[in-house]
């Protein structure tokens, strides 16, 4: 008899929590609809590069990339995959020339942002020589912002074997030690910084919002145009490694990314 007892109060627990999360996954779905339903964007054929953050996978800018296809924001045309002797290795999935053509960079060594930093250079420079790219937008998330930073502080980004930066959307991220830096950013480059804020708390999580807005000290004056958006929310939503999956801060990036300067 208790045994019975036992099993009815595990299968009811189960069911429980079955249903929370239910209502919770199509909470996310619906709202995440309701943003990219409303979305509306232009053909601009520039590539838009997604560089992950600390330990970044093939899920970490994966669901962006996908929803953004599906519903016609833009089209995942590349997964770039870097070794850790830094070989670059493309599977392409759809031409370069298609709507918005979006390109996942993935890096064996994913660790060490300054190493990713210089495997981005030979990822551009393949870009441009091979397939005639000439101008992207590069989106970094965490420490996704410090490899694209550290790249566009390089001597490299101003070169003409690499394409153009023309946009750079930096997501959750601080630049310790990166405070005179700026003036070595592309004078031509637009910036779109994102921070999210769980519940007015100034934090997402990971990453406090002041240190993720002192990008603009570092950047705005050296730069073409510098915006900052800051994204409220619950952790479900504005959680440091739940911003790449909130459809409110896709619609922000495609917005900026595919309209006119």
């Amino acid at each position: 008899m208790k045994q019975r007892r036992s099993h009815r109060r595990l299968f009811w627990t189960l069911g429980v929590i079955g249903l929370v999360l239910f209502v919770l996954v199509g909470t996310w779905w619906g709202r995440n609809h309701h943003y990219l339903t409303q979305t509306r964007v232009q053909d601009t054929k520039t590539p838009t590069l997604f560089i992950p953050g600390y330990m970044g996978n093939k899920i970490s800018f994966g669901g962006m990339i996908r929803r953004m296809d599906h519903y016609g924001i833009g089209t995942k045309a590349m997964v770039i995959h870097v070794t850790k002797q830094g070989n670059v290795q493309i599977d392409q999935q759809a031409s370069l020339k298609q709507k918005n053509p979006l390109i996942q960079v993935l890096f064996q060594n994913n660790k060490q942002e300054h190493v990713e930093a210089k495997q981005l250079r030979q990822v551009l420079y393949i870009l441009k020589e091979k397939y005639q790219v000439q101008k992207v937008n590069l989106v970094g998330h965490s420490s996704g912002g410090n490899i694209v930073f550290d790249y566009l502080t390089s001597p490299t980004a101003k070169t003409k074997q690499v394409p153009r930066v023309s946009k750079f959307v930096n997501i959750a991220t601080n630049f310790p030690g990166n405070k005179t830096a700026g003036h070595l950013l592309p004078k031509q480059l637009y910036i779109l910084n994102i921070a999210g804020d769980i519940w007015h708390l100034g934090s997402d999580g990971g990453i406090p919002v002041k240190q993720d807005l002192a990008l603009k000290q570092i950047a705005a004056s050296r730069v073409a145009a510098y915006r900052e958006v800051v994204v409220h929310g619950s952790p479900l939503t504005v959680y440091h490694s739940m911003l790449h999956e909130n459809g409110a801060v896709d619609q922000i990036i495609a917005e900026y990314l595919f309209k006119p300067l």
